[in-house]
């Protein structure tokens, strides 16, 4: 089991500094800032939350978790995290951002869940109400609430007899027009009720966001498609929940929910590790960064593979990652990772195999299949081995003179309108053909080669 393999293996730790009197560690043994041996995204998260606690309890220079930052590119990546923080006790600040159970999306799926489970539950049903849309106003919702109260009765036994009496001998019951669309949504209620026993949590949410048209309600808002994927990582969590007796499965699913859902976020103010995305990660540093995600379809995400520009920016996304660690850098991968409730291998990064080879210590540099082969072998990225290969000396002549013609992987040929030292490396300034604006490019990082 791998929470508690890394629950034994942080006692373990502790009790070897500060038990035993070995001596203790030093920052020379924390060398490793690029691994891929964590098989799947859990074992990727245990990697995290063990390297954080060799922090805590290790070397001659202590680390308070405030120092210590785990970066992503979607905020969807984020429900593990917390989920794994809270499990194992680690504080922590979740920047610029909703918790995950907390997000209007996945708070109004996870409603119908539990009414379909427990229709009495007030809270759920007057939450989804009108939950996409369906002419349900305030109004109406109000006079449900009274009707209810005058019958001292639940919202959905209301709803029933509502439904069931044509004209409601009632001064609180709503118009006839307002009963009608009340019982589209008493039907909708109990037709997945009735499919629920055959469907596992997953199947049974992917009914609930297809039956009450909420993946169309999810897309037609300006950031529809950063909601969809909390509703396709909530549907990875359900299938942790799929294999046994459906009912006995969605019980087990809703109670995770609510206790995951109740774990309290730490005061920023406290000694708490940071979460936060790669987005609102610039301007900040801190002495420790772990990446997590470097994964084609991850980062960078899917949605840039068919563009040259947007592609460009996830580079520089993750550039600006890269340079918020003021000592140590972890740039973690999964060999699976779980999306939309699907599993599968994800391939590496292309922005790893960007990381000049001379950084990279111990097992070779692996690319494509021979990665996956040669995944359960660390790399390590130190410090000496940088100065070795260190990206062009900016002091030194331009790798490339005005007016010198250029090929770039992504924007193709262009012609170089200067090259400039900047801090330690140098600045090709690049108008490529077919490109409006003029780009901005890293030598170390550009992969530019000279035509002609």
């Amino acid at each position: 089991d791998e929470a508690a393999f890394v629950a034994e293996e942080v006692k373990r730790l502790a009790s070897r500094v500060g038990a035993h009197g070995h001596a203790p560690l030093q920052l020379r043994d924390f060398a490793v800032m690029y691994r891929t041996n964590a098989q799947s995204r859990p074992l990727e998260e245990a990697f995290v939350r063990r390297n954080i606690a060799y922090r805590l309890v290790g070397g001659t220079r202590f680390y308070e978790r405030r120092e210590i930052a785990v970066m992503y590119r979607t905020n969807a990546q984020s429900r593990a995290l917390e989920e794994s923080c809270s499990r194992y006790g680690v504080p922590y600040h979740l920047v610029g951002a909703t918790r995950f159970y907390d997000r209007r999306e996945v708070k109004d799926v996870i409603a119908y869940l539990r009414l379909i489970h427990n229709p009495y539950d007030n809270l759920s049903l007057g939450r989804v109400l009108n939950v996409p849309p369906r002419g349900i106003g305030q109004r109406t919702a109000d006079e449900l609430t009274a009707f209810a109260q005058e019958r001292r009765v639940p919202l959905y036994t209301a709803l029933q007899l509502l439904c069931a009496e044509e004209s409601p001998d009632s001064a609180a019951a709503p118009s006839r027009r307002s009963v009608h669309t009340l019982s589209g949504l008493l039907s909708l209620l109990h037709s997945l009720m009735q499919e629920a026993p055959s469907l596992d949590p997953p199947a049974l949410l992917d009914q609930v966001i297809e039956r009450t048209r909420y993946r169309d309600y999810t897309l037609e808002q300006p950031d529809g498609e950063e909601r969809l994927e909390n509703l396709q990582e909530l549907r990875a969590v359900a299938t942790e929940f799929a294999g046994g007796d459906p009912a006995k499965g969605l019980v087990s699913f809703l109670e995770q929910v609510a206790l995951v859902s109740d774990a309290d976020n730490a005061d920023p103010s406290h000694d708490a590790l940071t979460l936060i995305t790669l987005h609102q990660a610039k301007g900040l540093e801190f002495p420790i960064v772990f990446i997590t995600g470097l994964e084609e379809g991850v980062l960078p995400h899917r949605r840039s593979f068919d563009d040259p520009a947007q592609m460009e920016e996830e580079r520089r996304l993750c550039y600006v990652g890269i340079t918020r660690a003021k000592e140590r850098l972890y740039l973690l991968r999964a060999l699976r990772r779980s999306g939309g409730g699907q599993s599968g291998p994800n391939p590496p990064s292309r922005f790893l195999s960007d990381i000049p080879e001379g950084l990279v210590a111990g097992a070779r540099k692996p690319a494509g299949a021979a990665q996956e082969r040669l995944a359960g072998q660390p790399w390590t990225w130190s410090a000496a081995r940088a100065a070795e290969a260190a990206p062009p000396d900016s002091s030194g002549p331009p790798a490339f003179e005005a007016g010198a013609r250029v090929r770039h992987p992504t924007f193709g040929e262009g012609v170089v309108v200067s090259c400039e030292p900047a801090a330690g490396d140098q600045l090709v300034t690049v108008a490529f053909k077919g490109q409006a604006a003029i780009k901005k490019l890293l030598l170390s990082f550009a992969r530019l080669e000279r035509v002609g």
